[in-house]
């Protein structure tokens, strides 16, 4: 009987096995794409703040129309 168990898999196989090769080749591939994510997800830490930066760059150039307002920066 199957009640609330109606759930479509993605694909006809399941990622579940018990033969030792493939769930070795399924570690190392959930492995890999683990730190593809990771490398992904720092990469666009990494261009969120550098577009931050370059935001306030380009506002503060925009409302003080390029003059220096407190004097020297050097």
């Amino acid at each position: 009987m199957q009640c609330c168990n109606n759930i479509p898999q993605p694909r006809p196989e399941s990622d579940f096995t018990l033969d030792v090769p493939r769930a070795e080749q399924l570690r190392l591939k959930m492995k890999k794409e683990k730190q593809f994510r990771s490398r992904c997800r720092w990469f666009f830490y990494f261009l969120s703040v550098v577009f931050f930066l370059l935001s306030v760059m380009v506002v503060s150039l925009i409302l003080t129309r390029g003059k220096r307002m407190f004097g020297s920066m050097i």
